[in-house]
């Protein structure tokens, strides 16, 4: 990891309206600029609240895309830690992982310069553009280890996304029934912002192949549900789900299978996991030349999730 660049970026509170004061110094770079300028114009169209822009710099699909199709500019104040109040923001280290850019921003005090905070970015090239798949108000250990974590009640910006709570969705987003139901209900359990981003996916994904008519909505949006805490390993009784959803329980469970077997979820699925994989450094480390043995690599990682079965 290397020091990226220092740039100034003067924020408001939430909800108002942000002056831009900017100050960059380019040092030797160990990504490509156009991957570190597209967290500037992010910045830039955030301030300005110019929704063409944001829906530019954002990965089609991503879970930054989601997040602001789900909840609007909220989503982006939290998850980039804008809700800190004015600072300074400075890239300061970064991480190429596989196809993927990691970039930490710094926050600091825009007087004494004293640390407030981090944001990470994570940018890939996608059609030859360097786009933000995902934002996280963390330093960039805490990408890859949840106990690095900060407490959600200690800052405002964790708090909102590891919770999801305050936040409405957007009037412009067009959500179908199911996800309506799973949006909802996942916000009542306060579950965190990339889980339910990374839930909507799934179901996308879902209906564009399954069985839709197999079951209502209530069971395919608790299904959903259920798929998200297996893989988070979470192991509450089948029940509780559907308790929660108001559905049966074979139904639930056989929604659940369906969904599991069509689109071959794993453990740590990157596509949907909503936790770290604990293996992924480790195989990227191998991929690179380092000596690291497969014993020393989680295995339930790629492992399918397993099949619910009910009496």
């Amino acid at each position: 990891m290397k020091a990226t660049a220092t740039v100034s970026e003067k924020f408001a509170p939430f909800g108002a309206t942000m002056p831009r004061l900017r100050r960059k110094e380019r040092r030797n770079m160990s990504v490509p600029k156009e991957a570190v300028d597209v967290v500037w114009s992010f910045y830039d169209a955030l301030m300005e609240e110019n929704a063409a822009a944001l829906q530019t710099v954002l990965e089609p699909d991503s879970d930054a895309a989601i997040l602001y199709e789900l909840f609007g500019e909220a989503a982006l104040y939290a998850a980039s830690a804008a809700l800190r109040g004015p600072c300074v923001v400075r890239l300061t280290r970064a991480l190429v992982l596989g196809d993927s850019v990691w970039l930490e921003g710094e926050q600091v005090t825009q007087d004494t310069r004293e640390p407030i905070g981090y944001v990470v970015f994570r940018v890939r090239q996608r059609n030859g553009e360097w786009k933000i798949a995902e934002i996280s108000p963390w330093h960039l250990e805490a990408v890859h280890y949840i106990s690095d974590r900060p407490d959600p009640q200690s800052d405002l910006s964790v708090g909102v996304f590891m919770t999801s709570y305050g936040l409405q969705p957007s009037p412009s987003a067009e959500l179908d029934m199911v996800e309506q139901l799973l949006i909802g209900t996942m916000q009542q359990e306060y579950y965190p912002l990339t889980s339910i981003a990374r839930a909507v996916r799934l179901w996308r994904d879902f209906r564009k192949e399954g069985p839709l008519a197999r079951h209502d909505d209530a069971v395919w949006a608790a299904a959903v549900h259920r798929v998200m805490d297996k893989m988070a390993l979470i192991d509450e009784p089948l029940e509780q789900i559907a308790l929660l959803y108001n559905v049966p329980s074979q139904g639930l469970a056989d929604a659940y299978n369906l969904i599991v077997h069509e689109l071959g979820i794993t453990y740590f699925d990157h596509r949907y996991s909503p936790v770290p994989d604990p293996g992924e450094l480790l195989r990227q480390a191998k991929a690179s030349g380092m000596e690291i043995s497969d014993e020393e690599i989680p295995s339930i990682a790629n492992q399918p999730l397993p099949e619910e079965r009910v009496g």
